[in-house]
């Protein structure tokens, strides 16, 4: 199973083209790879392929090709299009293979899965298993102290911290889809398993969607990543 990207794009002017829509399939067969065999085993594109090889891919028009060969993809590029309007029999309209890149500016949430994929992979994703969290962090991400005096009071005498704070966030400046806007809030007070940190998570219009008890900033990221937020400390 390969995962496949194809893009339909208008001409805009002289070798300029305007990306209308994108979308991804993930088949057993390599439409790519099948189309090279079939239609593009010529002297004329083995030189073209060879002055421009990324162009001989991601710029080639393959609309003929997807039209007699791949009618399910045909059909989602035709749906896709015309769910903004355009028509995909339009002449001036090309189908070209995409890469995942592409994809991504038209897929948010396939961008945010790439996005934590490539996080948990990365160098920083490693230092951040080991970071605790620490209220300067927070206030760095946006953070802001709500703490009310008489939860100060409270959790001095009860509790024997006098430390303790509750910081708010909402997502909405990351998280440009109102239904996926977080509201977080954390505190340091008091936790079920001994975590420095209790992470309290509402949706959109304040009704509780979840919440963890948490050290460290990997376990914040992860947690943003479940609850489909591309927030991250």
């Amino acid at each position: 199973m390969k995962n496949q990207y194809f893009c339909a794009v208008v001409h805009t002017g002289e070798d300029e083209f305007k990306t209308l829509t994108c979308i991804h399939i993930y088949s057993e067969r390599y439409v790519w790879g099948e189309i090279a065999n079939k239609y593009l085993n010529t002297f004329e594109y083995a030189q073209k392929s060879h002055e421009d090889p990324y162009g001989s891919i991601y710029h080639l028009d393959i609309k003929e090709y997807i039209f007699n060969d791949y009618p399910n993809v045909y059909e989602m590029l035709k749906q896709s299009l015309l769910s903004i309007g355009e028509n995909i029999t339009n002449p001036q309209i090309k189908i070209c293979m995409a890469t995942s890149h592409e994809y991504r500016k038209f897929d948010e949430k396939f961008d945010n899965e790439m996005s934590f994929l490539e996080y948990i992979n990365s160098e920083t994703a490693e230092m951040d298993k080991n970071r605790p969290i620490t209220v300067e962090i927070l206030k760095e991400a946006g953070f802001e102290d709500v703490t009310h005096d008489y939860e100060k009071q409270f959790h001095k005498e009860y509790d024997g911290l006098d430390d303790y704070v509750t910081l708010r966030r909402w997502t909405d400046d990351t998280d440009k889809n109102p239904e996926k806007v977080l509201k977080l809030d954390i505190d340091n007070g008091l936790t079920n398993n001994g975590a420095k940190w209790n992470l309290h998570i509402d949706n959109n219009v304040c009704s509780t969607v979840g919440s963890a008890d948490i050290d460290t900033v990997w376990q914040f990221n992860t947690l943003m990543q479940v609850f489909g937020s591309r927030f991250r400390l």
